[in-house]
């Protein structure tokens, strides 16, 4: 018998013999703009089934234990490899809680995709610690209010821009990588599993190439209910059909010499923008050709623009049109700042066509300072979006 088959079979004994009472959901929901999407829908079912669940103290303070322990940024948890560890102990509590059948509970786990879970504000990760006084909380992008449920399975709205007095446990979509580089182990890392090798990368980050060693934004883009913000640097460059191609990505994720992690509004220290071999190769396939550099707020696969294409087309379009196409830079390894403004010879716009409309927050592209007009802080690059509006600048320099 498969291991899923058999945690369904389980589960239905279990939700036979479970004595409970349906939560009812308020009958008529709040008015969405959009209709909700299958994997929002999951979510607060998963959501408001936690809550309930939670109301059983065993329950409760063996995941207070959990979070406490946690080795992941934030205290975080990967949900679906947690709720079934030690023998589905919480998968068990979550199906003889809830108001369906333990089929439908492991389709929502599944349908929800991957999901992490956490106290995102740090005054309630200080506070909570297995009481009765909580709220399970998701939402489905940011901007949006919270949907969260207490411990009878009330649904209620939260403020989306100042958390509750009452400490919320978040059941969000998973920014952090809890495998250490080995996704063939996502089904059993809910805490960090060791990195591949169990080193470091510390070779990787002595790597010559651009860097960047000032960064700063003027919002963080992040509901409070998600936490820190996952900044990333993509690096644009012409493909071999005059297509946009990414040639790097530097962020808390991105791994290696690109890995790069700001969690506040500035940020000063050393990482890559574009290593020496990745320069050199793109240079050797297209002489001459020069990069574009943009700044995403992730808020779904990391290093993966998912954006909606037809509003950031419209904003670079503003920008291109406000500098001249000078949103460009040609990498020159002999400059101390390793990259000089340089006319654009392919449109972003083809490339963000290509990807799938999601939470991603596109913070701007870059414009070299001198062509700006301004340079912030003492930086040489400024990003900008809807035509000239700054939101953060950087700092670049060539390590070789």
């Amino acid at each position: 018998m498969s291991r899923r088959l058999s945690y369904v079979v389980a589960l239905v004994v279990l939700g036979a013999c479970a004595d409970h009472d349906p939560t009812t959901l308020p009958a008529t929901p709040p008015t969405r703009v959009a209709p909700p999407s299958l994997a929002t829908t999951a979510r607060e079912r998963l959501a408001q089934r936690l809550a309930t669940a939670l109301s059983d103290p065993a329950t409760r303070a063996a995941l207070a234990r959990r979070l406490e322990q946690s080795h992941a940024p934030e205290g975080k948890l990967q949900f679906q490899a947690l709720v079934r560890a030690d023998g589905g102990t919480l998968l068990t509590a979550l199906a003889s809680r809830g108001a369906t059948s333990a089929t439908e509970l492991l389709a929502d786990l599944e349908a929800a995709h991957g999901l992490e879970l956490y106290l995102p504000v740090e005054t309630h990760r200080a506070q909570w610690h297995g009481s009765t006084d909580y709220l399970v909380a998701t939402l489905q992008q940011d901007g949006d209010a919270p949907v969260a449920f207490d411990p009878t399975g009330r649904r209620m709205l939260l403020d989306p821009n100042t958390p509750p007095a009452t400490p919320v446990i978040a059941l969000v979509p998973q920014e952090t990588d809890f495998t250490g580089g080995r996704p063939e182990l996502a089904s059993t890392c809910f805490d960090l599993c060791a990195p591949v090798g169990g080193g470091s990368s510390g070779s990787l980050l002595l790597s010559a190439g651009l860097t960047i060693t000032q960064s700063h934004f003027d919002d963080d883009y992040e509901s409070w209910l998600k936490g820190k913000p996952e900044f990333e640097y993509h690096v644009y460059g012409l493909g071999d059909n005059g297509e946009t191609v990414q040639l790097a990505c530097t962020g808390e994720r991105a791994g290696g010499a690109y890995a790069w992690d700001q969690n506040d509004l500035n940020w000063s220290g050393s990482a890559m923008l574009l290593s020496e071999s990745d320069r050199a190769a793109y240079e050797a396939q297209h002489p001459g050709a020069p990069v574009r550099i943009v700044a995403y707020e992730d808020d779904d696969e990391s290093c993966v623009a998912r954006v909606d294409a037809n509003r950031v087309g419209t904003l670079l379009l503003a920008v291109d049109a406000a500098y001249k196409s000078v949103t460009s830079g040609k990498v020159e390894p002999w400059l101390f700042r390793g990259i000089k403004a340089a006319p654009s010879v392919f449109a972003l716009l083809q490339a963000v066509r290509n990807v799938i409309t999601s939470a991603d927050d596109l913070i701007g592209t870059a414009v070299e300072s001198t062509v700006a007009g301004t340079a912030p802080g003492g930086a040489n690059w400024v990003v900008k979006t809807d035509g000239t509006r700054t939101t953060g600048w950087f700092t670049t320099q060539y390590r070789n």
